[in-house]
Parts: structure tokens; C-alpha cells; sequence
């Protein structure tokens, strides 16, 4: 057993390289709250808790006061117990309540899986045989929304090797961005199309066959979850293209509701929006179904971005490209260590050089981008 001996975390922000776009929002930092855990008997794990506000809501610094009130109850259980079930989480927004969960879900992982000695991945979903590499095909994320500038932010991901790309919708001129990309693509690179839930059924129908037309593959949440899944069904029956849910789908109960109506193809599964837990039981319930899930990122900092990594390394083959490879958007970072996406891929290791995440905090990077001071409790 693995009891803990201290708890810490503290806030940071970290500034993009550039704004990030999508109907629900913009952002040039990405706030976040770095979690600790420590064994007794040594050995760290690390998380990120990193709502992002426009897009699930909550805060970090509501996610600093849930964790300061249930923080002594996490050094009673060993992590092994801390795996199976945190401690109750409550009174907050539930975009808090996933982030903090995935956070702690993280950290007590990832010292799990560094104590075994083996990546992370492996720890989620063990694996028999030989632990061979897992490569992962990352989509690139078009979200300027001025046509010239979606089609240099095109040029650029195609010379660097990606062959999906997922064009952010829901703007003024989508009609001639989607034709940007396009002529900038080629015929051969797959483009999906993320809404983000920015349409009504009306605006989704008149959209579909220009979208249709540009050879878009996927579209991601059309329309807002409020509507319930008899309206995405819908229109999915009237799409010549399959559908996703995402901002729809967070938990197990929203994708078994959508998946009674015939709603979706496909799911995308963001670990900060869910929980890590929760995240692999949508992932398994998406195999039993024999429905696509494509896992992504918030955007998040290294330790939120190594987790998705890892994660998507336990869907089965072949995979669908994963939205991993956001960490290049940040012009800074708090960890070292993060996998880089090359030629349109990343590859983890099978066997950990650097167990669990990978990742090694980067002590002075946090002095430097840190927005409070650590906090903890300790046995």
C-alpha cells in the first residue's frame, strides 16, 4: 500500500503563443492548479486541475477551495484506495468538481504508476505481452477566424505532418474559411468540423451540405447539449455527416442517453471536463458500443496535456486522431518532459525511461508563472 504523506498545490498561469478561438470563447493564458501528492515512503505524483471557464465553467481558485477542504481526508486512504474513489466532492460548479477530480485522479495515478515503474498508459488499461511503443495520430486545431489566417494556420500544420485537422465552426465566415482550408489542404487531409454548440437545429441543416461540400468528415456537437439528445438525433438522421458529442457527453449517464437515441457516431472524451475515471468509463463504454472516441485536450498545461498523451494510448487500434497536440499553442510550461508531436504523431514509450507521466516539474518555471503561493497538509 501506498499511504500519503503530503498534499500540496498551487495556482499558475501560463501565456500562449497565440489567442485561442472557438464559439464558445477566446483565451491568451491558461490558468491552472498544480497538485502534489507524496508517498510516505517517497515518490511524487503531479496533476493539473484546469477548468476552463469559457467552455465547462468553474474556477481554479474555487478548485483550491474544494481541495484545502477535503485535502486531510486524501492522507487517510493509501493511493491505491484514492485510485477507486476520492474522497466526496460537492458545492461546486461541476466544471471545478471534473477539473479537481481529474487532478487528484492524476497525481495519485501517477504516483501509482511511477512506484510500478511503467507509463502511465499501462497503469489505465493494462496491456499483456510485450510493452511495445504506442504511437497516437494527433489532429491539428484550426481556430483562427478570418479565412487568410485559418489557411496559414493549414499550410503550417500540413508542413508539419498532420493529415486530420479539426476547423473550429460557429464564426461569421465559416463558408469561406472551410473553403480556405480546404484549397490549402488538398483533397486527401481530413477535416473535421467543431461547432462547439454554437447552432440551432436550423442553422445545423443549412450548414451540413456546405460542410458536406468541403469534405468534412466529422462535426463535433452541432448544436448545445441543452436541447437533449432527441434534437441531436435529429440531426444526425438528416446529416450526410457523422456526428460527435462533446460538450453533450461527460459522464457515462450523458453518453448512454445519447447513445438510446441514436443521437451520435462518435464521442470526444476531454479528461478536465470529466474526471480520469470517468474519462475510461466513457472510453469503455464507447468500445462496448463500437462508436468512435477521439480524446483531446482544454488546451491544457504539460502534466493536463501528458495525461490526455497517455489516455488516448489506451484506445484500441486503429485509433482516431487525437486532439494532443495543443501543448505547442503555450509559450511557457511548469513541467519539462512533455512528448513532442512529430510529423503529425506522438509516440509514448512502452517501457517508461521516466515513469507515470513522463513529466518532471520545472521548479523555477513555477516561481516564474505562479499566481499564489503552495499550499498543503501533511501526516
Amino acid at each position: 500500500m501506498t499511504p500519503l504523506a503530503r498534499v500540496a498545490w498551487r495556482p499558475f498561469r501560463l501565456p500562449l503563443r497565440a489567442e485561442t478561438h472557438a464559439a464558445h470563447g477566446t483565451a491568451s493564458t491558461r490558468e491552472g492548479l498544480l497538485i502534489v501528492v507524496e508517498g510516505v515512503e517517497g515518490g511524487r505524483g503531479l496533476g493539473e486541475a484546469s477548468p476552463l471557464p469559457s467552455y465547462t465553467g468553474g474556477s481554479v481558485e474555487e478548485c483550491a477551495a474544494l481541495l484545502a477542504g477535503i485535502a486531510p481526508a486524501l492522507l487517510v486512504s493509501p493511493a491505491e484506495s484514492l485510485w477507486r474513489s476520492l474522497p466526496a466532492l460537492a458545492g461546486g460548479h461541476p466544471g471545478s468538481l471534473a477539473a479537481l477530480t481529474c487532478g487528484l485522479e492524476t497525481a495519485v495515478a501517477d504516483l501509482l504508476a511511477r512506484g510500478e515503474g511503467v507509463p502511465l498508459h499501462r497503469l489505465l488499461r493494462p496491456r499483456t505481452g510485450i510493452a511495445a511503443d504506442v504511437v497516437v495520430e494527433a489532429n491539428a486545431v484550426i481556430d483562427n477566424p478570418d479565412p487568410m489566417r485559418a489557411a496559414e494556420e493549414t499550410r503550417d500544420a500540413i508542413q508539419s505532418g498532420f493529415t486530420t485537422l479539426k476547423v473550429k465552426a460557429g464564426f461569421d465566415l465559416d463558408r469561406q474559411r472551410f473553403a480556405a482550408v480546404r484549397a490549402v489542404a488538398g483533397p486527401f487531409v481530413r477535416l473535421r468540423a467543431d461547432a462547439n454548440g454554437a447552432w440551432d437545429e436550423a442553422a445545423t441543416l443549412e450548414a451540413l451540405p456546405r460542410l458536406a461540400a468541403a469534405g468534412v468528415v466529422l462535426l463535433e456537437q452541432p448544436l448545445p447539449p441543452a436541447p437533449g439528445p432527441a434534437a441531436l438525433a435529429r440531426v444526425r438522421a438528416a446529416s450526410p455527416i457523422p456526428i460527435a458529442a462533446d460538450e453533450g457527453c461527460r459522464t457515462t449517464s450523458e453518453l448512454a442517453s445519447l447513445l438510446a437515441a441514436n443521437a451520435i457516431d462518435a464521442v470526444v472524451v476531454k479528461p478536465m471536463a470529466s474526471g480520469l475515471r470517468e474519462s475510461l468509463a466513457i472510453l469503455a463504454a464507447a468500445r462496448e458500443a463500437a462508436i468512435e472516441a477521439i480524446v483531446t485536450t482544454t488546451f491544457d498545461a504539460g502534466i493536463g496535456t501528458a495525461l490526455a498523451m497517455h489516455l488516448a494510448a489506451t484506445l484500441d487500434e486503429p485509433r482516431p486522431a487525437c486532439g494532443i497536440a495543443t501543448h505547442g499553442r503555450l509559450a511557457a510550461d511548469i513541467v519539462t518532459g512533455v512528448l513532442p508531436v512529430e510529423g503529425g504523431r506522438v509516440t509514448l514509450p512502452g517501457i517508461a525511461h521516466i515513469p507515470g507521466l513522463g513529466v518532471t516539474l520545472d521548479e523555477a518555471a513555477l516561481e516564474a508563472h505562479a499566481t499564489g503561493p503552495w499550499q498543503e497538509v501533511r501526516r
